[in-house]
């Protein structure tokens, strides 16, 4: 039984009882139920008697964490376009660096048993002008990368997180100091996005390695 919970909808298939309970009574009934009858299906799931209350309702909070008893991690080959092959290379490479050089989980291979399993697929990748100089040159650009994970737990059987997107990017400038070139600013961005990927599979969160920029916009 998957025990995942994106949103909740009031139920419309109950019926009237005809009874008058209390106003402030019906609220709160109302708002309660859906949890725990999601604490409790969970509770007597196959996850069973290891799944605690305190659990269930942490994973309602929409901050995905690892198991403690998951050691071992199976990144695959991430997707995309032929022509984000060698970003999609690079960043699956950092991915793996990362994750085995933090020693929470163990990077294991595809023919190994592992308790989870990290896929993605690169979605977007551009460079953009941001700034033009009075004769109309481009003098400031940015480059970045989207990239959509899944990170699923063979153990029990579901998923931690599904389609969550992750971006990172670069601003930078191949004509004003300090100059980066283009190939460089990608490298750039592909390791603040193997960084935050990293992060978010071992922890469930990356939210110390948000920019200035990005703050700002929360």
């Amino acid at each position: 039984m998957i025990c995942s919970i994106y949103r909740y909808e009031p139920m419309k298939t109950l019926k009237k009882t005809g009874a008058r309970p209390i106003k402030t009574r019906r609220l709160s009934i109302r708002y309660l139920l859906p949890a725990l009858a999601a604490a409790w299906a969970c509770a007597s799931s196959p996850g069973g008697p290891g799944v605690s209350v305190g659990k269930v309702l942490k994973g309602i909070t929409g901050e995905p964490v690892v198991p403690r008893e998951a050691n071992r991690i199976l990144v695959r080959e991430f997707m995309g376009s032929a022509g984000a092959l060698d970003a999609r290379t690079k960043l699956v490479i950092r991915v793996r660096e990362l994750i085995a050089a933090d020693g929470r989980l163990a990077i294991v291979g595809p023919g190994s048993e592992a308790d989870l399993i990290l896929e993605g697929a690169v979605r977007g990748l551009e460079t953009r002008p941001l700034k033009y100089n009075e004769m109309g040159l481009v003098v400031w650009k940015r480059t970045r990368i989207t990239a959509s994970l899944r990170l699923y737990d063979r153990n029990r059987e579901r998923e931690i997180f599904f389609e969550r997107e992750i971006q990172a990017f670069e601003e930078f400038s191949d004509i004003e100091p300090p100059v980066v070139s283009e190939s460089m600013a990608l490298d750039r961005t592909v390791e603040a996005l193997a960084k935050r990927i990293a992060s978010q599979a071992i922890r469930g969160s990356y939210k110390e390695l948000l920019t200035p920029v990005e703050k700002g916009r929360k």
